[in-house]
């Protein structure tokens, strides 16, 4: 679960490095001055009732709306509804706390626009974020009740199902796009760019070590420290079996180790991102 957490980083940056670089500014991490949430008790839903009948006329239009792929009349409906069950739409937006408390925050990639103005790859997901996978939940609620014959009223149907489709929506958002990737942890998030060193020389001096590496052995390391893949993943991108791979790799770190130690510490604690 990823959880926010303070940092302090302590690093002389007045002194030089060797073959005349010089140490670069570790960009600062926003201090959000803010605590998580502790609320562990899920709020109340409100009272079940049935809806009205301009819903269940409303209910009854969506079916072959969605059937008809016909967008137009399907978001009509689609807005209508939401009105009528704010109150169940109302109960989930309260459960923000609940969620953060228990499940731990969330970041969002940036867009390449948002790039232009932020610098960061990842942003916080916010409440404003949480909003609207309420309403992207509840849509998907109202898609799955008109696509199949359902037994029960959508009032009951959306009661059972749309906290249970919101709440996985939110944990996948902890998955890495890439399947083949490694979870990151919420230091990896608040740094500018995840899978890189904070100090750009850093970054340049272990790729050129890595590089120098037979290629058996810089796959091994490319794969697993600097592109963060699972093991499973990366001895499936090697061909290699589990022992196999943990081998050459720790071949490679050997090798590293023995030619510039400072980068094999860097991918070691690389770990910690």
């Amino acid at each position: 679960m990823v959880q926010l957490s303070d940092f302090a980083l302590f690093v002389d940056q007045s002194a030089p490095f060797p073959h005349g670089g010089l140490a670069e500014p570790i960009p600062l991490i926003p201090d959000f001055d803010l605590e998580m949430p502790r609320v562990y008790k899920q709020p109340s839903p409100p009272p079940l009732r049935r809806a009205g009948r301009s819903a269940r006329k409303l209910l009854a239009l969506a079916g072959p709306a969605y059937r008809n792929n016909d967008s137009g009349q399907f978001g009509k409906i689609y807005g209508a509804l939401s009105a009528e069950f704010r109150a169940d739409l109302q109960w989930v937006l309260s459960c923000w706390d609940y969620l953060l408390s228990t499940q731990g925050c969330r970041f969002l990639a940036r867009d390449s626009q948002e790039k232009l103005y932020c610098r960061g790859d990842y942003r916080i997901f916010t409440r404003n974020d949480f909003e609207g996978l309420v309403y992207r939940s509840f849509r998907e609620c109202l898609v799955s009740f008109a696509s199949q014959p359902q037994t029960a009223g959508f009032e009951r149907f959306l009661r059972d199902t749309l906290w249970t489709r919101l709440s996985d929506s939110y944990r996948r958002l902890e998955e890495p796009a890439d399947p083949n990737q490694r979870k990151l942890t919420a230091y990896s998030y608040l740094r500018c760019a995840p899978y890189q060193f904070l100090n750009r020389y850093h970054h340049e001096r272990v790729t050129q070590v890595v590089r120098r590496l037979p290629l058996p052995l810089r796959q091994t390391v490319e794969l697993y420290h600097l592109s963060f893949y699972r093991e499973e993943a990366a001895c499936n991108q090697t061909g290699l079996t589990s022992l196999e791979f943990r081998r050459k790799r720790w071949t490679a770190l050997k090798t590293i180790a023995g030619k510039d130690y400072l980068s094999f510490r860097l991918l070691r604690q690389i770990e910690r991102y």
